[in-house]
C-alpha cells in the first residue's frame, strides 16, 4: 500500500510539473504587435506576413495585435469582417491579455521611426507596468531606431532595388517629432554607399519639393517610386501612386520622368520583419 501511494505521488508531481512547464511556455507568454493600422486589403496581407514571421521565431508564444488609430479601429469594427475586425487599442489589448492569464507580455512597436506614436506607446506600456508590478513587460524599438538599423535597412534596400539605370524615390510618412531626423540620416547612409536613392516624406521634411531638387542632380529619367513605410496603405495608394494632381506619381510624371510605382510595404519583405524581431529579442534580454 505504501509503495503504491509513493508511486502515485511521484506520477502526480511529474504530471503537474509537465503541465506547469507547458502553461508557462505556451499560455502565459504573449507578443503584442502594435501598429497604426489600416483598413486597406494589401496591408492586411502584410500584417499576416509579419505575424507569420514572428510565429516562426517564437512558436510557443501567443501573437496578437493592437492598432493605435481609433479611426481605423472604428472603421474595421463597423465593417465587421476580416481578421482585424475586433482589433484592440494597445491599452485594451494589454488588459485583455492580463485577463486571459498572460504574465509575460513582449510588446513590439511596428513603427518606422521612434516618433510621437512610439513614445505614446512607450508611456502606455510604462503606465501598465506600474499598475501591474508583478507582470513582466518589455517594449521593442521601431525599425529605424539606431544608426546600425539605418545601415542594415539601407543594405537590404540597395540589394533589392539599386539599379544604375534608375533612381529609387522612397516616400516616408514624416513627423513633427525630432525623430523625423531619421529620414535625413537615412539619406546620408544611402549617399555614403553611393546608391541611387532619394528619401522624402509626405507630411514633413524632406518634402516632395526637396525630392524634385535632388532629382535634378541625377541623369536618370526612370524612377521607381516606393513607400518607406511598414505597409502600403492610404498614403502609398493615394499620396504616392494615386492619379490626383498632388500625388507624387502625377507630379514627377508631369516633370518628364517615367515613373513606376511599387505598392509594397517594407514588411512585405521578411528581411525587414527580421529587424523588428531582433529588436524584440533585444528588449526581452
Amino acid at each position: 500500500m505504501k509503495r503504491c501511494f509513493v508511486l502515485m505521488m511521484i506520477l502526480w508531481i511529474v504530471s503537474s510539473c509537465g503541465v506547469k512547464d507547458r502553461v508557462g511556455e505556451k499560455e502565459h507568454e504573449a507578443i503584442l504587435l502594435v501598429t497604426f493600422g489600416s483598413s486597406y486589403e494589401a496591408p492586411a496581407k502584410t500584417f499576416q506576413n509579419i505575424e507569420d514571421e514572428f510565429k516562426k521565431a517564437y512558436p510557443n508564444k501567443e501573437v496578437t495585435w493592437a492598432f493605435t488609430s481609433k479611426f481605423i479601429r472604428k472603421k474595421l469594427h463597423k465593417r465587421g469582417i476580416g481578421k482585424f475586425k475586433a482589433v484592440y487599442s494597445p491599452e485594451d489589448a494589454l488588459i485583455a491579455l492580463k485577463k486571459d492569464g498572460f504574465s509575460h507580455i513582449a510588446v513590439q512597436s511596428l513603427h518606422v521611426i521612434p516618433g510621437s506614436e512610439y513614445h505614446d506607446l512607450k508611456k502606455k506600456v510604462s503606465d501598465f507596468k506600474k499598475e501591474n508590478p508583478k507582470m513582466i513587460l518589455t517594449l521593442g524599438t521601431p525599425l529605424m531606431d539606431t544608426q546600425q538599423d539605418l545601415i542594415k535597412l539601407a543594405d537590404l534596400l540597395i540589394q533589392k532595388f539599386d539599379d544604375k539605370n534608375r533612381t529609387v524615390v522612397l516616400m516616408g510618412h514624416g513627423s513633427e517629432h525630432p525623430a523625423n531626423n531619421r529620414y535625413t540620416q537615412f539619406t546620408e547612409v544611402l549617399r555614403a554607399k553611393k546608391a541611387n536613392f532619394i528619401v522624402g516624406t509626405v507630411e514633413a521634411t524632406p518634402s516632395i519639393v526637396q525630392v524634385k531638387e535632388e532629382l535634378k542632380n541625377t541623369s536618370h529619367k526612370n524612377i521607381l517610386l516606393m513607400p518607406l513605410m511598414s505597409v502600403a496603405g492610404d498614403h502609398a495608394t493615394n499620396d504616392m501612386a494615386g492619379d490626383e494632381p498632388d500625388s507624387w506619381k502625377t507630379i514627377l510624371t508631369g516633370d518628364g520622368y517615367q515613373v513606376n510605382c511599387l505598392l509594397q510595404g517594407l514588411c512585405d519583405y521578411d528581411e525587414v520583419v527580421d529587424i523588428y524581431i531582433q529588436h524584440l529579442k533585444k528588449s526581452m534580454r
